[in-house]
């Protein structure tokens, strides 16, 4: 039997367990202050356009000339653009041109030279010459496409400047592409699928191709896998280099260089260029559910024939434990880009309970609301903020959005959004992946605008290429989960247990590849990103002894990468290794000092 005293005792403890889950389940309650949004400032206040580092930009810290990358071709094709925004990134200065003899040398150090191969006359033997001369002063080369294989096949000086022994075949189709370690930041990866499924869903790398095979005197970066039988060293050349002279000379076979893949791509030529190479980077990883949650209940004929509940259970009973948890497993940041209504055409209207339970949940989570200018019904975007905003103030909902999604709509339109006078607090907008390689920029003189870099649904290994790149170049990472196509499914391809494998496998595994960055929200990536875009930067180096000055505002940050050595004993900020050779520098002070040992400084 037990005691009294014992039951008195086994009591009183069940009465202190009681009181503390109700407690905290009363204090989580009243101290959760959802609707004040600790991003909403005046955007007037933000560091604006007008502000942001230029390409005409002039010297320097400590008046040091900038390096300066030229590109040969039209500055208006996607290469062009391409390689502008990524001077622009990593504050080089900038000069283009159609015609190779019009880009003069001048004072500037030139740093490399980006080719487009179809804007030169390849006939002869005097340009090669000329790209000689470049090299024989210390500028490298960058191939961003090739000429013709039959122009290469026929000229000789043109396969030994780019270090091709053979041109094998002109077009032949790998069945895969493997990319070596130490090039773009989270390790070797091979592009093959296991089986046929898995090719048919991700497979999305440029397989066709000429077959290059390399000289000596070369280092490859990437290969394809040819179906038939080679050796390694002889399977087909995709990006590589040759040594010439003082400087390199860099290829790309394919089209890789002409979106926002060419950014990572060139920071990565630019490493191998020199013993240590610093820049700065944004240091934001971003989760965007965008069209979540859906506060009313539409599409219920779909809803119930696909999973037997209403939009309301779906969203909130199976989708909202299932993102949290993969949310949870990963090192990004949450936002949620809510859509009260997504077709505006019918009789239902968002349900305020559900607008609340949301916006605790998100709290507790230190995730961001922010708002969808997305409709089904394509509704005019004027029509639909009155009524999204008509709901919020006749059911007393107090909450300043600072982020916008403008996925669907034009310039025009995305203007008309941001001058709503409910919408004065947004201070970024966020876009689908279009293709462009300007991922981060300003949409107006006080708005940022932050591109998707990956679909969360839809992870294919071109998907997978393009994120390494860019987190090589910027740091940065935005993946877009549409959460329109769930609640609209086109086909049984677009619910929830199909797509779902993808998602709870491909965004935590980014945790694995890049551990060293932070997760943001799109209100605090906005913050860092304007710091990137507006500060200045120089470093220099005394026997081991690297000191990098900034002028950007706050917590700073920078990869530093090292050829054949290591680094460590930051003083001013912090130094940590995100992989071999590659180190993220968080600069807390404006000067920061490290030490870099084992390398071969010249």
């Amino acid at each position: 039997m037990v005691s009294r005293r014992n039951f008195l005792s086994i009591a009183a403890i069940m009465l202190v367990v009681f009181f503390l889950f109700q407690f905290s389940n009363v204090a989580l309650e009243q101290w959760n202050d959802y609707e004040e949004n600790q991003s909403a400032v005046d955007v007037n206040s933000l560091a604006a356009k007008s502000a942001a580092y230029t390409l005409d930009g002039g010297d320097g810290l400590w008046k040091t000339a900038r390096p300066q990358v030229a590109y040969v071709g039209d500055e208006a094709s996607a290469v062009g653009r391409m390689v502008r925004s990524w001077a622009a990134y990593t504050k080089r200065s900038f000069v283009a041109s159609s015609r190779l003899e019009l880009i003069s040398l001048g004072e500037t150090p030139r740093e490399m030279i980006v080719l487009d191969a179809a804007a030169l006359d390849w006939s002869g033997s005097g340009l090669c010459q000329t790209l000689k001369t470049y090299t024989a002063e210390g500028t490298s080369l960058v191939f961003a496409s090739l000429p013709e294989p039959e122009v290469i096949q026929s000229n000789r000086e043109l396969m030994d400047l780019l270090g091709i022994q053979e041109v094998r075949q002109e077009g032949t189709k790998v069945k895969g592409i493997h990319l070596y370690k130490g090039f773009l930041l989270g390790g070797e990866m091979i592009y093959q699928g296991k089986d046929e499924e898995e090719n048919e869903k991700r497979q999305d790398m440029e397989l066709e191709m000429p077959w290059y095979v390399l000289a000596s005197g070369t280092k490859t970066y990437m290969k394809g896998i040819p179906s038939e039988k080679a050796e390694v060293e002889d399977h087909p050349a995709v990006i590589w280099r040759k040594s010439l002279g003082g400087a390199y000379v860099f290829a790309v076979n394919g089209d890789y260089m002409e979106d926002s893949t060419g950014l990572g791509i060139l920071s990565a030529m630019a490493a191998e260029m020199s013993t240590y190479t610093i820049y700065p980077v944004v240091n934001a990883q971003n989760l965007v559910l965008a069209n979540y949650p859906a506060l009313a209940l539409e599409n219920s004929g779909q809803m119930v024939e696909y999973y037997s509940q209403s939009m309301r259970g779906v969203f909130r009973d199976i989708l909202w434990p299932a993102l949290t948890t993969v949310f949870r497993q990963s090192n990004l940041g949450l936002t949620c880009m809510m859509a009260p209504q997504l077709d505006y055409n019918d009789a239902n209207l968002p349900d305020r309970v559900q607008f609340i339970f949301y916006m605790k949940s998100l709290n507790e989570l230190d995730a961001e609301a922010g708002l969808s200018g997305f409709s089904v019904s394509q509704t005019d975007i004027a029509d639909k903020l009155t009524q999204d905003f008509s709901f919020m103030r006749e059911n007393e909902l107090k909450y300043q959005f600072t982020s916008f999604y403008v996925g669907g709509l034009e310039a025009a339109q995305i203007a008309a959004a941001l001058g709503w006078m409910e919408l004065d607090s947004v201070r970024t907008v966020v876009t689908p992946w279009e293709g462009e390689s300007e991922l981060i920029g300003y949409q107006t003189e006080t708005v940022t605008r932050q591109q998707a870099v990956a679909d969360g649904l839809n992870h294919t290994y071109r998907g997978d290429f393009r994120v390494r790149s860019v987190e090589t170049a910027l740091a940065y990472n935005n993946v877009l989960v549409d959460m329109a196509r769930l609640a609209y499914p086109e086909s049984q391809e677009d619910t929830w247990e199909k797509l779902s494998a993808g998602f709870s496998s491909n965004v935590p595994r980014l945790k694995e590849l890049f551990p060293a960055f932070s997760g943001t929200t799109l209100s605090e990536s906005d913050g860092r990103i304007r710091n990137f875009l507006t500060l200045d930067y120089a470093h220099s180096r005394q026997g081991e002894t690297v000191t990098l000055k900034h002028t950007g505002e706050g917590p700073t940050w920078f990869i530093l990468r090292v050829n054949h050595g290591s680094a460590g004993d930051a003083v001013g900020g912090s130094c940590r290794r995100i992989e071999d050779g590659v180190y993220l520098i968080e600069a807390q002070e404006k000067e920061v000092t490290f030490r870099i040992s084992g390398a071969y400084l010249d």
